[in-house]
């Protein structure tokens, strides 16, 4: 694909809330990919510090963006993908990072693969000053190990498939990720990459951070409602190492529905 109009429209939506001191870089990790059809929406939710100066910035290069209140992140994000035209869509959080040319390499990989649906990939971890801090590699999603490893930043998905699932489900907090992949994993093939194609900022703000303590049982509740109780009680053994690895070497890196699965129910 070399013609501006064999590129299909990527759509991505950044949910905003006084993060300030990151957006920046989050906006030029989008804008500097240099992809030939972007479409690019920022839905701030009205902050108070110096992110809607820092988005009137680079408004002559943002299709389209707002700043006023909404009802949390995941409302924000259906706003965005409301309005988005993109065959291809995604969502990056104003705190984490595009890595270089990932837009050109999703568009080719999907182009190349058209039973797919979704396409995630592996991320890099950062912290508040964008140093890198972990390499977080993980293998394809699969319901069965019990390992939830789609990261909205490393993650793009059809519009085709979106408008049979429907979007996010508003009035989640910190599961709303786990619970809208999970639902597009029901409706057809997801192509996993070994290529970093995104990077995740831990710091003491994030909602990740604190996911552990508050939105495990959300994330539990959510998977039992789309996979149903039976996939970590019969988890087979090589399955029971891979869950067991994955919270050795991605401390707080990764999302796993079954967080208060008491470690020893693993070991047994």
């Amino acid at each position: 694909m070399k013609d501006v109009s064999e590129w299909p429209c990527i759509s991505i939506v950044t949910p905003s809330y006084n993060q300030g001191q990151f957006i920046e870089e989050t906006i030029r990790s989008v804008l500097l990919q240099g992809y030939p059809n972007l479409e690019y929406i920022i839905i701030d939710g009205g902050s108070t510090d110096n992110s809607v100066e820092v988005i009137k910035k680079y408004q002559a290069y943002i299709t389209h963006w707002v700043s006023e209140r909404d009802n949390g992140q995941a409302h924000a994000i259906n706003k965005g993908l409301k309005i988005s035209t993109g065959s291809i869509l995604g969502w990056i959080n104003s705190d984490d990072l595009y890595a270089k040319n990932t837009f050109r390499r999703i568009s080719q990989e999907l182009h190349e693969n058209q039973t797919a649906i979704l396409i995630h990939g592996n991320r890099i971890l950062i912290n508040e000053n964008s140093e890198v801090t972990g390499w977080s590699s993980l293998p394809p999603f699969e319901p069965a190990t019990g390992l939830f490893n789609v990261c909205s930043e490393t993650t793009f998905w059809k519009r085709t498939t979106m408008e049979k699932t429907g979007l996010l489900k508003e009035e989640l907090k910190f599961a709303m990720d786990l619970e809208f992949f999970s639902r597009l994993y029901l409706r057809g093939k997801f192509l996993k990459l070994n290529d970093y194609l995104g990077y995740f900022r831990c710091h003491r703000s994030n909602k990740s951070s604190i996911i552990y303590h508050i939105g495990q049982e959300e994330a539990l509740k959510e998977w039992r409602v789309i996979f149903g109780n039976d996939y970590c009680i019969k988890m087979s053994q090589p399955n029971k190492l891979t869950l067991l690895k994955a919270m050795i070497e991605n401390p707080y890196q990764i999302s796993l529905p079954y967080m208060s699965y008491k470690l020893s129910s693993i070991l047994n």
